[in-house]
């Protein structure tokens, strides 16, 4: 392992906004995205953070010392921002879905609100107080249950005019930083228990656009429920829960959140590195927020968004069969070592 460069003493605190929302980071073996994604939460004004992160895989022979590296730059970074942090290092590894699952529950048996943020989801500078202003905005409002921070129109790198809505409610769900509540967050369930209920008497149909997204995420959800345990995704139960309690979501105008991790060796559901989600750049919004008047699904926006997103699952599976196989690293490749970005001084 090849340590991180030392740090030299900070005299003063950074100058920087600050941001009293809390933040769950959520970081396993990637240190060079790890250290990239928390530089802009810190350079966000990021205060009170919490840091999850599963442990060492068996049979990943690069996995202790990749871990290890990630856990000290994250110490480094938030030492150096004099930022608050709680963390949940685990010393055996629990898989994707239980290791994050776990941590959200953990988060939210501390706060009752707050923004997740997955350590391959770089954050454009809007995000950060896009999700603080709204989820003070809608915290009493059971309607709404999920704050995304993805935008994958082709108007996602756009610059938002004065006199368009900053968002719109949506059903569909995106997880490439997203914020919630605990009231929410409450309804969540990894084993899919009320789904034969629900099912059974037609409940979770009108959660959908359209017919075709209800058929798509019903066989993905009897898929888990039925499936291998244990699981391989936390994500879809978090859309039942949703679907399940019929609750709307907000979509930024644009994008605001890029996802960092295509192509790499080892991302869990982002290996194509040629996908169009991958590098998707960000947008800016204008401020102060322009807020719809009503509190109301944009169906025809969201089956304008599925149809794209079908396309696109579809040119990823011609993609994956044409491709050839992808060279894997030597199993004693040395982890290379992270930027990280000092604060401005007062």
């Amino acid at each position: 392992m090849i340590p991180s460069p030392p740090l030299p003493p900070a005299d003063k605190p950074p100058v920087r906004p600050r941001c009293e929302t809390a933040v769950l980071f959520l970081v396993f073996n990637r240190p060079d995205a790890t250290a990239q994604v928390l530089n802009r939460l810190m350079v966000a004004g990021v205060h009170r953070l919490y840091v999850a992160a599963d442990g060492a895989r068996p049979g990943h022979p690069t996995d202790e010392a990749l871990c290890a590296q990630v856990r000290a730059v994250v110490m480094q970074i938030t030492a150096r921002w004099n930022c608050e942090v709680h963390t949940l290092f685990r010393v055996n590894n629990l898989g994707c879905s239980v290791a994050v699952s776990e941590s959200i529950n953990w988060f939210f048996a501390h706060e009752t609100e707050g923004i997740i943020v997955e350590d391959d989801c770089l954050p454009a500078p809007d995000f950060i107080p896009f999700c603080t202003e709204l989820l003070a905005r809608y915290r009493h409002d059971t309607r709404v249950m999920h704050i995304g921070g993805n935008h994958f129109g082709p108007d996602a790198g756009s610059a938002l005019g004065p006199k368009t809505d900053s968002y719109y409610f949506s059903q569909q769900v995106h997880t490439w930083g997203w914020a919630t509540w605990r009231r929410a967050w409450q309804h969540y369930d990894l084993h899919l228990h009320a789904l034969p209920t629900l099912a059974a008497h037609g409940r979770l149909r009108g959660s959908f656009s359209s017919q075709l997204e209800s058929q798509y995420f019903l066989r993905k959800f009897w898929d888990l429920y039925h499936g291998p345990r244990p699981f391989t995704t936390w994500d879809y139960q978090w859309h039942f829960a949703r679907a399940a309690h019929a609750g709307l979501t907000i979509m930024p105008s644009v994008n605001l959140v890029t996802n960092i991790g295509f192509g790499h060796e080892e991302a869990t559901h982002t290996q194509d590195a040629t996908d169009p989600h991958a590098a998707l750049p960000t947008g800016q919004l204008h401020w102060p927020l322009r807020h719809p008047s009503r509190v109301l699904n944009d169906r025809p926006r969201d089956r304008q968004q599925f149809r794209a997103f079908l396309g696109g699952r579809l040119r990823a599976k011609l993609r994956g069969l044409l491709r050839p196989a992808r060279p894997t690293a030597p199993a004693g490749a040395a982890p290379s070592s992270p930027v990280i970005v000092e604060p401005a001084s007062r």
